[in-house]
């Protein structure tokens, strides 16, 4: 009488084990995937697919350099509490920064840094990165397949 009972409490164990495993697996199913950013692949994507006059000035480190370079200083950006009404405010109701902006600021760190890059090549690489982004899912839409 005792092996029915431990046979029939093992059974109900494995079945709701296996509803719970079930419901879990389907609900990460249906939810996005996680938008990651990689720089490794990220300078890979971006610099395969930047003008061909910006390619021939400009190597892949250049294009690690911009993309850590723009991060270090959004950073810096927003870690500054902004006043009431001011731009941080305006990001809330839904404005962009300023792609200009972004490309004088990384300009300016370049000549810092006694890099030689051209504004255009900054701007190039800073509009492939936001194809990147919406590759990935990190700003847009779905996220797409896979990145090449």
């Amino acid at each position: 009488m005792i092996w029915v009972f431990a046979i029939v409490g093992l059974l109900l164990i494995v079945v709701i084990g296996l509803v719970v495993i079930g419901r879990e697996t389907a609900r990460l199913a249906a939810s996005p995937r996680p938008a990651v950013f990689d720089l490794a692949v990220a300078v890979e994507f971006i610099a395969d697919r930047l003008p061909a006059e910006t390619q021939a000035r400009i190597s892949h480190e250049d294009v690690r350099w911009i993309l850590l370079a723009d991060a270090d200083l959004l950073e810096e950006t927003t870690a500054t509490p902004v006043p009431a009404g001011g731009e941080a405010d305006d990001l809330l109701d839904g404005s962009f920064v300023d792609e200009d902006m972004a490309v004088a600021r990384i300009f300016e760190a370049a000549e810092r840094e006694g890099r030689e890059l051209v504004d255009e090549d900054v701007a190039a690489v800073l509009e492939v990165r936001l194809a990147y982004l919406e590759l990935i899912g990190a700003v847009g839409g779905e996220v797409g397949d896979e990145v090449d």
